[in-house]
């Protein structure tokens, strides 16, 4: 009788083994495309009583991505995410400062603009009296002045764009950081009941790439599974408790980012966060000092020629004044029109002093060199971003190809799998249906 019962405890266990195995291949299976999921196994392990056989039993299910390829993929999400931001907001801002050639033969960048102004300007000083030719002349100077104000309006919307999404990334961190601490939770809770934390702990990675999609962090596993996670700095934002980002105003009215009291806005200089506090405290108001630049040395030199020609303090509110506007002829004032125009003409074509203003060192050039010279300064910076994209792209698939190779799940492994647990299972099965015979047998022939 004893032995007929270790024998059935040992075909049931295996039986109960199979079935585990059966259950996490197929798990497997279902969640090939799953983003985040890893391949489970379950590791059966042999039981012994008194140096006999006794069955077998699974001892824990698990899947664990190295520490190491965890920190590779939140590194490369980071700069990925940072890449991104910053690409996408200096493409859009190439696209309002045009291009110097388009399909048809004519750019539509401030420098073209100046070219139609000097042609409109020529042909008025050769018949300065052509009220005709006076407001062809104005009509170009007042696209000339529309085209700054455009643009300063462009840079101006990016920057708000950019302040406003730093809010919507900060909430998308905190979001993160709270999804971790529950997790962090319910690991435990887990662990205290020796159940299986492998899909806790996937959930738990997915939202740690999630948060480094906002910001550089670094993290911690302790002993049981949980993870402590930090700033790039050093800032904790999870530990035994969550320490969630808050935004404040700053002394411009911009949003300001502090976790535990302090104010870390200038310590994120990469994800989302890094990229979009650069765009809206550098980059973008770099470009905005340039176009000021340009505009208070073209109002200062034309008025100097025809005073009261244009009004404004910068690109964002020059124009051409009302009076112009209303007589157009007073463009080249009450006399010596002729002049007027060829000395209005030489300020456009000679060279003017600039002062460094964003990512120009400044000098002397012409108007049109110096329009040119902003777009150089946006087309490059530009394609450094694009190319700094392209590198980071392929270091995120680099890392995410290699966790999926070595952790994902390989469908046709696992369906060969499945196949050698049915055959397992069915052994079990008849093993445990052998010894009920044999069982019954005997009670009968006790009977």
């Amino acid at each position: 009788m004893t032995s007929l019962n270790t024998a059935s405890y040992i075909a049931a266990s295996a039986l109960t083994a199979s079935q585990v195995q059966v259950s996490v291949t197929s798990a497997n299976i279902a969640n090939a495309d799953t983003e985040g999921y890893t391949a489970k196994s379950a590791t059966v392990s042999s039981q012994t009583t008194l140096g006999y056989g006794a069955g077998v039993s699974v001892s824990n299910i698990s899947s664990s991505v190295s520490k190491y390829l965890l920190e590779d993929l939140l590194g490369a999400t980071t700069e990925t995410a940072g890449a991104t931001v910053t690409a996408n907001y200096l493409n859009s801002l190439q696209q309002s400062f045009g291009t110097t050639t388009g399909d048809d033969g004519d750019g539509s960048s401030l420098a073209n603009t100046i070219a139609s102004f000097e042609s409109a300007l020529t042909a008025l000083a050769e018949t300065p009296e052509s009220e005709s030719l006076a407001s062809a002349a104005v009509s170009a100077l007042e696209n000339v002045a529309y085209q700054l104000n455009s643009l300063s309006s462009d840079i101006s919307k990016q920057i708000d764009q950019a302040d406003d999404e730093i809010g919507d990334a900060v909430t998308a961190a905190n979001e993160a950081i709270s999804t971790i601490d529950a997790l962090n939770e319910q690991i435990e809770t887990a662990v205290a009941r020796g159940d299986s934390t492998a899909d806790l702990e996937d959930q738990l990675n997915t939202a740690l790439v999630s948060l480094s999609e906002q910001m550089e962090i670094s993290t911690f596993k302790t002993e049981g599974g949980t993870v402590k996670v930090y700033t790039g700095d050093g800032q904790i934002l999870l530990g035994d408790t969550a320490h969630l980002l808050s935004t404040g105003t700053g002394t411009e009215g911009q949003t300001t980012i502090s976790v535990n009291g302090t104010d870390i806005t200038e310590d994120l200089d990469t994800g989302r966060l890094g990229a979009l506090i650069e765009l809206r405290d550098q980059t973008l108001p770099a470009s905005q000092e340039m176009l000021d630049e340009f505009a208070t040395t073209f109002i200062d030199t034309l008025n100097a020629v025809s005073s009261n020609l244009l009004t404004g303090t910068g690109a964002a509110d020059i124009t051409v004044s009302d009076a112009v506007q209303a007589d157009p002829a007073s463009i080249l004032g009450d006399t010596l029109p002729s002049e007027v125009a060829y000395a209005m003409l030489d300020t456009l074509q000679l060279d003017a002093n600039f002062d460094a203003a964003g990512g120009l060192s400044g000098g002397e050039m012409t108007f049109a060199d110096y329009a040119n010279e902003m777009l150089g300064d946006v087309v490059s910076k530009t394609n450094a971003a694009q190319t700094r994209l392209e590198f980071a792209e392929n270091e995120l698939t680099t890392v995410s190809d290699t966790i999926s190779s070595m952790y994902g799940v390989n469908v046709d492994e696992e369906l060969v799998r499945l196949s050698e647990l049915e055959q397992l299972y069915s052994v079990a099965s008849t093993l445990l249906s052998v010894v009920q015979e044999m069982f019954e047998d005997l009670m009968a022939a006790v009977q």
